[in-house]
């Protein structure tokens, strides 16, 4: 992916526009995009399996193909539209894998929808299912609708299924996949958050934290790294509405409160080259801010909304461990493939229903 042109700013100003004057963004803003109480999904740790990362050979560290799934929601709608859409999803993830052939799968969030009659369970059970069948490894990050009665089980049963890379028991659903070369040597680092409804929160911050403070004792550098996450940190209002970012904008950005302090906390790494979120279905751009990429996810579920708006598809990323470098490209299971030119700008937000009530 191309890098946006645009001055760069100091850290102080990076920090009044993007942390403590974040508060700022949200003026004016539509109230879906207000902040929302919390809903702890998937904070309650597990202890079962203690591994808070998992790792994974490449098959060429030159090139790296990751393919971003989200915003599947199995079970949306089902009882108006039956398991069509959801037999549609499943059909067109499995071509993407023939198509493209990934090294694994990124599952960023909404992977089924809610948790009615505390038919979560059930929902879970059939999404593993259907990540099993896909024959390749894939890890899992929460998302808002992936909604349950007892989270310990959910950890439980992500962690125990078939090619899945999911470590984020022990941490509320925070854990890194190593992508290792044929010598089992880390190249690549995927940080995986847990969002749960309202963004990156203290809970999220301080084990970012945690991982820094445990970099910098080992004293040993670390690879450079993704961040895979569902609902975007609110810099991705900022690069539309500076004009840093290209692509289609149909919809606000749903921060739900985030205060803009999460990217921070990821910056001090030193290693995220960008971050690959979900959650807003009708949005596919980017946009770098101070050397990180913001990166929308395409949806890909059928029972989602905004399929008459923005057609389904995956993200395909494929990284050079050799140069730490990058590309990203939406993809289709046809085997079509786009990405925006340089300066192309496509912005009409939609004031519909399933909007505001999604």
């Amino acid at each position: 992916m191309h890098n946006m042109i645009h001055p760069p700013i100091s850290r102080r100003r990076f920090w009044l526009r993007t942390g403590a004057g974040a508060a700022a963004l949200l003026v004016g803003a539509p109230v879906w995009a207000q902040k929302r109480p919390l809903n702890p999904v998937a904070l309650a740790p597990s202890n079962r399996y203690p591994e808070n990362s998992a790792s994974v050979r490449v098959k060429q560290a030159d090139r790296i193909k990751l393919l971003q799934f989200t915003d599947i929601h199995f079970f949306a709608g089902r009882d108006r539209h039956g398991t069509g859409p959801d037999d549609r999803s499943v059909a067109d993830m499995n071509r993407m894998i023939d198509r493209f052939e990934p090294d694994l799968v990124a599952v960023t969030g909404d992977t089924w929808h809610d948790n009615p009659d505390g038919r979560g369970a059930e929902f879970l059970e059939y999404s593993v299912r259907q990540l099993e069948g896909l024959g390749v490894p894939w890890l899992f990050t929460w998302g808002n609708h992936d909604l349950l009665d007892d989270y310990v089980a959910g950890h439980n049963a992500l962690r125990k299924a078939r090619h899945s890379l999911y470590r984020g028991g022990p941490q509320g659903g925070n854990y890194t996949v190593d992508l290792c070369d044929t010598q089992g040597q880390p190249v690549w680092e995927l940080i995986c958050l847990n969002t749960t409804n309202i963004g990156i929160q203290r809970p999220q911050r301080d084990w970012i934290d945690a991982l820094h403070q445990q970099r910098k004792a080992a004293a040993q550098p670390a690879p450079p790294a993704f961040c895979m996450l569902h609902i975007p940190v609110l810099q991705y209002h900022y690069i539309w509405e500076e004009e840093m970012a290209a692509g289609f904008k149909r919809e606000e950005v749903c921060s739900w409160g985030e205060n803009g302090s999460g990217i921070w906390h990821l910056n001090q790494l030193g290693t995220v080259k960008a971050l690959f979120c979900g959650h807003d279905h009708v949005n596919d751009y980017a946009g770098s801010l101070e050397g990180i990429e913001l990166v929308y996810g395409r949806a890909t579920g059928h029972a989602g909304y905004g399929g008459n708006e923005v057609r389904k598809g995956a993200k395909l990323i494929t990284a050079n461990a050799n140069t730490k470098t990058y590309t990203w490209e939406t993809v289709f299971p046809n085997g079509a493939r786009w990405r925006p030119e340089p300066g192309f700008r496509s912005e009409e937000v939609i004031d519909a229903w399933w909007m505001r009530h999604p």
